[in-house]
């Protein structure tokens, strides 16, 4: 499938995985839309955008700009988030409904907006992580949020589908970007929790580069067929397979096993 001069809104492009996938768009000649916290000025953007996407009256001004510069799009990146590392126990409330505005609802309403503007045969691709089908301790919101958008993800593969729109959401594992130094960590962490977050962290900051995940989505992006999720990296495709085959409880117990 060729993408030359295809329209791209991306979330949270300016870094890691999210600039990574723009890079590789570049390459194909796509145009490329940001909408970030920070802005970079990087030119393979057509313009990228400042904003929390949490902003929900920012975020429609934009997705209302994109629209009347493009008309329509092709491929919307649901790619911004963060992390929230600590007890659930000792949560903020702030902290709590920071991660699942950005992490979930933030892009549920982006995809709301843009989904009645996307050309048939695009793409919406969302970027979950493995902690959706294995919920990790001391990541609980984490891993709701991203278990949120799985299932969204493929709700939306449904509906989405007489309109020969694909919908797929990416389970990276373990990828070396600012993702980690970006965890926001909830107050009193120590004990088994500051080990479980180290053990987290040492992985993540030894793991593939951001370009190994992009240059897999890129092929999604080039499918005429879209799968509905795909784990990526070779440790996560064993990951997911293990989860599909053994009990739930066998599974908590292994992860207790690795982070308690």
């Amino acid at each position: 499938m060729k993408i030359a001069n295809k329209v791209a809104v991306i979330s949270g492009g300016d870094s890691g995985i999210g600039l990574a996938i723009s890079q590789r768009l570049k390459m194909e000649n796509v145009k490329i839309y940001d909408i970030s916290k920070v802005i970079t000025n990087n030119p393979i953007f057509e313009k990228s955008f400042e904003c929390d996407i949490s902003d929900d009256e920012k975020v429609r001004a934009i997705v209302d700009e994109i629209l009347s510069i493009e008309g329509e799009i092709d491929f919307l990146f649901c790619n911004a988030g963060f992390g929230v590392g600590g007890l659930f126990e000792n949560a903020s409330i702030e902290n709590i409904d920071n991660i699942m505005n950005v992490n979930l609802i933030a892009h549920m309403k982006m995809t709301n907006l843009f989904a009645k503007h996307i050309r048939q045969g695009g793409k919406i691709i969302f970027t979950g992580s493995l902690a959706s089908i294995i919920p990790l301790p001391y990541q609980a919101c984490y891993s709701a949020s991203k278990a949120g958008i799985e299932n969204f993800s493929r709700a939306m593969a449904t509906e989405l589908k007489p309109r020969k729109i694909g919908v797929c959401t990416i389970m990276p594992g373990d990828i070396k970007t600012n993702f980690t130094a970006n965890r926001v960590k909830e107050t009193g962490a120590n004990g088994a929790e500051k080990h479980g977050i180290e053990k987290m962290e040492k992985s993540e900051r030894n793991g593939k580069s951001p370009d190994f995940v992009a240059k897999r989505v890129l092929k999604i992006v080039k499918k005429k067929r879209t799968p509905l999720r795909v784990s990526i990296g070779g440790t996560s495709k064993f990951i997911a397979f293990l989860v599909k085959i053994l009990p739930v409880r066998l599974v908590n117990f292994l992860v207790e096993k690795i982070y308690i």
